[in-house]
């Protein structure tokens, strides 16, 4: 989040200047650099907005379309517990707390995804050096690879938490949701974040 903010001060910063080049000169080169940074942060922006809305809506985490299907542990159950909430026999208190645990962790999505795409980000100026200096590459691909780790723990244990709103009886009505002829949301094939 705190990157997030740095790049929105100098977004901010940057938009700034174009008021100053109407007041006094500024060097064209300055004004097309300037320019040039604005385009890459907007596209850097609708970037994370995009990977985002992938996680949030189709899943994600690393196998493609056509790859294993994911695990019963990692569909995506909030969801199914919320969207059978009649046929889990969830209380009010049920639905507020699984509403709470998927809205926190769609925070918590947006703030590590900030975090990966930075680590990117990095790892790409890294790649641009010649000759490559292989400690440092090895070491910013293995933090982007811990970094989509832990977001993938996080979404367990959130599910985890998830499940432990449910009384006995509720496990075993989610059972049969998740096994029989009631259907939740659809997902793709390939393991996400969705809750």
């Amino acid at each position: 989040m705190r990157h997030i903010s740095v790049a929105l001060v100098l977004l901010t910063g940057v938009l700034g200047l174009g008021g100053l080049a109407a007041a006094e000169p500024v060097r064209p080169v300055f004004h097309e650099e300037a320019g040039r940074l604005v385009d890459q942060v907007t596209d850097q922006l609708r970037s994370l907005g995009a990977q985002l809305e992938q996680h949030l809506h189709h899943g994600r985490g690393g196998m493609g379309p056509g790859g294993p299907a994911p695990s019963p542990a990692e569909r995506p159950l909030i969801t199914i517990m919320l969207h059978h909430r009649n046929d889990l026999g969830l209380t009010g208190e049920q639905v507020g707390r699984l509403e709470a645990l998927r809205n926190d962790f769609a925070r918590e999505v947006i703030r590590r995804e900030a975090e990966i795409r930075i680590a990117e980000l990095d790892l790409a100026a890294l790649l641009e050096q010649e000759p490559l200096d292989m400690t440092k590459v090895e070491a910013k691909i293995r933090d982007v690879a811990q970094l989509r780790a832990d977001l993938r723990v996080a979404r367990l244990r959130t599910i985890e938490q998830g499940k432990a709103v449910l009384t006995a009886e509720q496990k075993v009505r989610l059972q049969g949701v998740l096994g029989g002829g009631m259907h939740g949301p659809r997902r793709s094939a390939a393991t996400g974040t969705r809750l």
